[in-house]
């Protein structure tokens, strides 16, 4: 059974989730605290509102334009009353049609005036399988 901080938590995972796959950088910048740290999939590292925004801008505009994300509902763990780490697969959906990209997200979430924001998020991309 899930208490209502656990789904505050999903509902804002699922909520950024829907920003990224709209490509909106400014949003999905917007569910990390304003000191957040994000270690990307390829190892970029951005502390801050401002670099993590500008990340998600060239992330969503130049490398993966069009691309869409889906995230798995997760497990939420939490570590005290305003900090939790959230958990859960990942897929993303090339417009091309090309395969989808799995993977898996770590990140610590802090209640920040009443919301659960990113302090720090690290996803990562599994490699894809071997080809035989």
């Amino acid at each position: 059974m899930q208490s209502s901080e656990e789904q505050a938590i999903i509902n804002e995972t699922a909520a950024f989730a829907e920003a990224w796959s709209k490509g909106n950088a400014k949003a999905a910048a917007s569910f990390f605290t304003d000191d957040g740290t994000r270690v990307g999939a390829l190892g970029d590292v951005q502390h801050g509102r401002a670099e993590i925004e500008a990340a998600y801008d060239r992330l969503l505009h130049q490398t993966m334009p069009g691309a869409i994300v889906k995230q798995d509902r997760g497990s939420v763990r939490m570590l005290s009353p305003e900090l939790a780490v959230w958990q859960g697969g990942i897929e993303i959906f090339p417009p091309n049609g090309a395969p989808a990209l799995k993977g898996h997200v770590v990140q610590v979430m802090k209640k920040v005036k009443g919301r659960w924001l990113v302090l720090e998020g690290h996803p990562k991309i599994f490699p894809p399988p071997p080809t035989r």
